[in-house]
């Protein structure tokens, strides 16, 4: 009776792992197999041709300059507008918590092809206008392609579903009201209770927001593409047809930075994130602190 238990219970973690296994074997197929070709020859031998063609021809310098400022950018507008809206919907505004969490998850339902068109329309909506209008110079900075900051609204856009639960969810294990007030009476403003007493209990799902974001942004490219606007991922398609090992080698490297920055705000999120109990309040800052503000 003993071993048909055991029998039945090594049947039964055997079935558990079977579709983790077959996930990773789905997963890291193609990946495993674009890393043998771009480092491997057909006769076996080492290679970095595709590496060696990429720093020689320069051109992905321009293209990757510009990903990295759109990516950063992105994180930087994300977290400097969505934390502080988040925290004022808790303080002042907890019906509308609910209307929020909706707006930011309509991305999620909507395509990014169907958003990018939309966004199409009104940039050709003000560029109708004509050249030297208010409509023409502000279609012009929008799709500037040194820093072309249409780009930067959209990735905001689009990582909202994802990181607006994060930070919604850090915040709701904090006694937010028992913070502000605490802090309103050392004489705290608004910000500095933002900074110093907030943001270190929700610094978690903040990192989560911001590698998430950074990911999602440098590796997009549909938006992009549709924008005409030559990023890292649109230059890799670009290449494939001059140096398609190349071109195989930088993808297989923008795919293992993106897996690497999502295991990073993963293990961010749970390593630094502080979960206060409702009885027991994070510590207000001090008088020393508060002066500051």
């Amino acid at each position: 009776m003993a071993e048909h238990l055991r029998s039945s219970s090594t049947t039964v973690r055997f079935l558990a792992w079977l579709p983790l296994a077959a996930l990773a074997i789905f997963i890291l197929t193609p990946l495993l197999s674009s890393l043998t070709y771009s480092f491997f020859r057909s006769d076996g031998s080492f290679t970095t041709s595709g590496l060696t063609g990429l720093a020689d021809s320069g051109k992905i310098i321009a293209p990757l300059t510009r990903s990295l400022i759109v990516s950063v950018l992105a994180v930087v507008v994300l977290v400097l507008t969505l934390v502080p809206a988040v925290v004022a919907v808790h303080l002042w505004a907890p019906r509308l918590r609910s209307l929020l969490s909706v707006l930011c998850t309509l991305p999620l339902v909507v395509p990014a092809i169907a958003i990018v068109a939309g966004l199409s329309a009104v940039l050709r909506s003000l560029a109708s206008h004509g050249r030297g209008s208010l409509g023409m110079e502000i279609n012009t900075l929008l799709q500037n392609q040194d820093l072309p900051l249409v780009l930067v609204g959209t990735y905001v856009v689009l990582c909202l579903p994802f990181t607006f639960r994060s930070i919604d969810a850090g915040l709701s294990t904090l006694p937010l009201r028992t913070l502000y007030e605490s802090s309103s009476i050392l004489g705290a403003g608004l910000w500095t209770t933002l900074w110093r007493a907030v943001i270190p209990n929700i610094r978690g799902p903040v990192m989560f927001s911001a590698f998430f974001t950074f990911a999602l942004s440098i590796a997009e490219y549909t938006v992009a593409a549709t924008l005409s606007i030559n990023t890292l991922p649109v230059f890799l398609n670009t290449l494939s047809s001059t140096n398609f090992r190349g071109s195989i080698t930088l993808s297989v490297l923008l795919n293992l930075t993106t897996w690497l920055l999502l295991a990073s705000a993963t293990i961010s999120a749970s390593r630094f994130g502080h979960r206060t109990s409702p009885d027991e309040p994070a510590p207000a800052p001090s008088r020393k602190e508060a002066a500051i503000s």
